[in-house]
């Protein structure tokens, strides 16, 4: 049966891509037929240009139109599924989107929502479009636990959860890595933090004390990359910040020369429903974590790393893990057993088969 898959950009937005397109691109047995909300210049223009919010808007009026020109000719459609990720109309919905989406809504076979952010605090979905798909939906997919408690208790009972990962992990000999970052090892240990600007705040908040961990080791360098699609430039005495654009295999690349991942957040409605996709990717790539204690950041740590609930802690951490080889090392091994058995990719696929027969 078709399926008609609402999502904002497939390459650019990390939900779409990493929740849905990385398990079902490419796959030409699929009968799927995309509607993005936002197009791919958009983000390339956006990170270069200065008239972002003018640019922001166009997008915005030019998306809506889209989404209303794709819902239109649904009307004339039969024998169809839906499948949103996130919201159909952003924010806004006028009264003929509001009709559009109630007319093919009422008449698709099966309703299948997504979202893996507290899009419902962050006033990213309308609360029109949140009543009508949870309503509607046979299936309410959610990225944690605290994601499925924003549901009401009517709708809750047909959520399900899946972890947000990354199928690019699966390919990982741990062995022949670590062999790579413990040649460097002595010399230098290189942090990375992976995110995008909205995010670099909690980065930028623990700056400092990742400088105090720096000037804590003897004869070794200490690094911090940060991967993002903005730089960060702030004066420290020791510590070596390298800015490296993302690029999705870039990013995957430079968590492999890694040695230490960490994620730091403060607490708010929005951070605790964040689904620690971040710190997921680093165990993946066998990295020991460092992450703030946090919303679902407590769920990727066991042995393998350490759950931050004082600033100070985090130069504790870090020298710890940069002057004890084997420590370091029985964590990283750590890391990616729970990976494999918690968050693998494949059993993500197996559960999504259900909704696009992956």
């Amino acid at each position: 049966m078709k399926t008609y898959l609402f999502v904002r950009n497939k390459k650019y937005r990390p939900s779409t891509y990493y929740r849905i397109m990385q398990y079902i691109e490419g796959n030409k047995n699929l009968d799927i037929k995309i509607s993005e909300y936002e197009t791919n210049s958009y983000y390339e223009i956006k990170n270069v240009n200065k008239f972002t919010s003018v640019i922001k808007k166009l997008s915005g009026y030019i998306g809506y139109v889209r989404r209303v020109v794709f819902l239109s000719k649904m009307l004339f459609e039969k024998d169809y599924n839906i499948f949103v990720q996130r919201e159909v109309f952003p924010k806004y919905i006028d009264p003929i989107g509001k009709w559009l989406l109630q007319q093919n809504v009422a008449k698709a076979d099966n309703i299948y929502w997504d979202f893996d952010d507290n899009i419902i605090k962050a006033k990213e979905i309308t609360a029109f479009g949140k009543e009508l798909l949870s309503y509607h939906a046979k299936q309410i997919i959610v990225g944690n636990q605290y994601l499925r408690n924003t549901l009401s208790d009517q709708h809750r009972s047909k959520s399900l959860i899946l972890n947000t990962t990354d199928k690019m992990m699966e390919i990982i000999n741990l062995e022949k890595v670590n062999n790579l970052r413990l040649l460097n090892y002595e010399k230098e240990v290189v942090i990375i933090w992976v995110g995008t600007k909205i995010n670099l705040q909690y980065l930028q908040n623990i700056i400092q004390v990742l400088d105090l961990a720096a000037l804590e080791l003897i004869n070794k360098k200490l690094t911090l990359k940060i991967v993002s699609n903005f730089k960060l430039e702030i004066p420290t005495k020791k510590l070596n910040i390298v800015n490296v654009e993302w690029e999705r295999e870039k990013a995957f690349e430079e968590m492999l020369n890694a040695h230490i991942g960490i994620m730091p957040l403060i607490e708010d409605e929005i951070t605790k429903g964040k689904c620690a996709f971040k710190a997921v990717q680093n165990i993946g790539c066998g990295l020991p974590v460092i992450v703030s204690n946090v919303g679902m950041n407590n769920e990727v740590i066991s042995d393998n790393g350490y759950l931050i609930n004082e600033k100070s802690d985090w130069k504790n951490y870090i020298v710890e893990l940069s002057n004890d080889k084997d420590a370091w090392l029985l964590k990283s091994i750590n890391s990616r057993k729970l990976w494999e058995s918690r968050f693998n990719s494949s059993n993500v696929k197996e559960s999504l088969s259900e909704f696009f027969k992956v």
